[in-house]
């Protein structure tokens, strides 16, 4: 289970350089060069089925949430809903600490 004050604070991190891709279409398109993607619970399986695999093609890995795509969207400060990010330069530290 991912630690909510860490999530929170790496997702701030990532938001405030500008290096994510919000979305579960925009992250498939942005795993090459990604150090980390964010899926939501309630991510359609298709989707996240497609980004999963894009993933493991490419080595980036994958941190499962516990939260829905409402709460993830309220957590990056959009008023959409958001089912997965793709997190570009955060640290490889903070990823790990996530998937603990």
């Amino acid at each position: 289970m991912v630690d909510s004050a860490q999530l929170s604070k790496v997702i701030k991190d990532a938001m405030k350089a500008g290096k994510t891709a919000l979305g579960a279409k925009e992250s498939i398109a942005a795993v090459k060069g990604s150090k980390g993607i964010l899926i939501t619970r309630s991510i359609p399986t298709g989707l996240g089925d497609k980004l999963r695999e894009e993933a493991k093609k490419n080595g980036v890995p994958i941190v499962e949430l516990t939260q829905t795509s409402a709460e993830l969207a309220r957590l990056v400060g959009r008023p959409y809903k958001v089912s997965a990010m793709a997190l570009r330069n955060v640290s490889d530290t903070d990823v790990k600490q996530l998937m603990r």
